[in-house]
């Protein structure tokens, strides 16, 4: 398949592009008096606001126009089918499958296990009831669960104390394990080959402060989540305690399947089933909807638009929802380890910007952090602005002073303030925001929203044609890091380029002066 920019519909926005060049935001706002209405997308509880991007009517046709030639229709179709889509591993996408299951069949076990933990069924080595469990994995075995954990746990917590681990470090050990005892505790080892470093190292060290206390019987206390079977039982975990992660889940798409496992004991197995509905509404609006009407779709060609076209190399998501903390560890793991391509799936080199950066934060911290760097700075990004419209904690008078803040923002980002006689106090204005409004953060919401980050990622993908579902380039850092480890102790060995690191390294860890 050629690339993408070779194509009439690419050339076309390439000219709407500079045909634009110059014109800001607010004679787009003037020259059209139902641009605020008009440029949404209304879900019903969740609503999207793309008015302040920099885009016109002309433009929104070349951005369709761009989606059906690229096929990203038939891209979303073919993955809901679990047709192969991951063409380097030669693989399909399953997550889409595993949302929509019920509890029955294959995920019949990891409903009873659910059950039988939180109504104190299964009991630990040491004949008590579990009252906390540690989870340990690393990337999307994580992010996702730890997302959910946080954003939920206010209103839905408190059966168990469910943490999550991934560094190494051994601070993050110490931190997730401080205040339990392990004879109450549930080990949960996530790891899709039940070979990965950091997960591998962790689940050891979690071994050992198992068998301190419970002796030859730890491993009673633990169980897995892996398509590894035969590895989780060299470990030491019995075959009926190791879950399946299907080899067509990518770990970064991946907390609606077994690996949600820590959702599920932390909540309860109602609430992980609303979590996974919510997330199948979205996908069944991403196949249906047209494409002008297609929220994720739509998120998908803005970010094509922003970065291939207009230059914008990063862009922000600031939900002013301290529940949604944790979002932009997500959404940077989702989006640019999908997305942070240089090639095709068939291999050649693309000839355009693809993935921006992603960061972010809650606001309104940041808008007394990066947000001056938005607003006056030589260097801009495009900002998701996500806004409950209602209060968490019920207290109105104070939401009505977040929900200000944001919208202010989103106006001030796009229109500025002119003062050219105090150039300091200038604000040029034309920085792109989209504000998406949702309801209620339940279950149900917060799985639709991740899921239309999600689909928006895949679409994404599909314009540009890249492969979204592998990534390999984590994979070299890994095995230097298998060949880096014997020469901590033989410098002799080491290459030019660390032998000096690893020598200083080696001095400060001697203390020597």
């Amino acid at each position: 398949m050629p690339l993408i920019s070779t194509t009439d519909a690419w050339k076309n926005l390439t000219e709407l592009r500079d045909q634009m060049s110059g014109v800001p935001l607010s004679e787009l706002f003037d020259a059209d008096h139902i641009r605020a209405s008009d440029f949404t997308i209304d879900l019903g509880s969740l609503y999207i606001d793309f008015a302040r991007q920099r885009v016109s009517n002309d433009v929104l046709i070349g951005l369709t126009a761009l989606a059906e030639t690229a096929g990203v229709s038939g891209f979303i179709q073919r993955m809901a089918k679990g047709e192969t889509v991951n063409q380097s591993e030669d693989r399909p996408a399953l997550h889409m499958q595993v949302r929509r299951t019920s509890g029955d069949g294959e995920d019949a076990p990891l409903k009873a296990f659910v059950s039988g933990v939180r109504k104190g069924e299964i009991l630990s080595a040491s004949g008590a009831r579990f009252q906390s469990v540690l989870a340990i994995g690393i990337g999307g075995s994580e992010l996702g669960p730890a997302l959910i954990l946080d954003a939920l746990g206010d209103a839905y917590g408190g059966a168990l104390d469910v943490r999550m681990c991934a560094n190494i470090d051994g601070t993050a050990f110490a931190r997730a394990t401080g205040g339990l005892d392990p004879r109450t505790t549930l080990v949960v080892v996530i790891s899709k080959s039940f070979r990965t470093m950091e997960t591998q190292a962790n689940a050891e060290r979690a071994a050992i402060w198992m068998q301190t206390a419970l002796g030859d019987d730890w491993a009673k206390n633990f169980c897995a989540i892996s398509a590894n079977v035969d590895e989780a039982g060299k470990f030491g975990i019995d075959e009926d305690r190791v879950f399946a992660m299907l080899e067509g889940v990518g770990g970064r798409f991946s907390l609606w399947s077994a690996v949600g496992l820590p959702i599920a004991l932390a909540f309860g197995w109602e609430v992980f089933t609303d979590l996974r509905a919510g997330a199948a509404e979205m996908d069944a609006h991403a196949r249906s909807a047209p494409v002008r009407e297609n929220a994720p779709m739509m998120l998908a060609l803005l970010t094509v638009w922003n970065a291939s076209f207009l230059g914008y190399g990063a862009e922000a998501c600031v939900p002013y929802d301290t529940r949604l903390r944790k979002l932009v560890d997500h959404l940077q793991q989702l989006e640019m380890e999908s997305n942070g391509k240089r090639v095709t799936q068939e291999g050649y080199p693309v000839d355009y910007p693809t993935q921006p950066v992603v960061f972010g934060g809650v606001g309104l911290n940041v808008q007394h952090a990066f947000f001056q760097q938005l607003h006056q700075g030589t260097t801009a990004a495009p900002v998701d602005i996500l806004v409950p419209a209602r209060a968490p904690t019920g207290d109105e008078a104070q939401h009505d002073l977040l929900i200000s803040s944001a919208l202010a923002q989103a106006d001030a980002l796009a229109f500025g303030k002119e003062n050219l006689e105090q150039p300091h106090r200038h604000y040029p204005g034309d920085r792109p925001s989209t504000v998406i409004v949702y309801d209620k953060l339940t279950p149900f919401m917060l799985g639709k929203l991740i899921a239309l980050y999600e689909m928006k990622t895949v679409c994404a993908a599909a314009i540009w044609g890249i492969n979204p579902f592998d990534q390999w380039g984590v994979e070299l850092g890994k095995k230097l890091s298998d060949s880096i480890l014997p020469m901590l102790s033989d410098t002799d060995s080491a290459p030019a380029s660390l032998g000096s690191l690893i020598d200083i390294l080696n001095r400060m860890r001697r203390g020597d002066e």
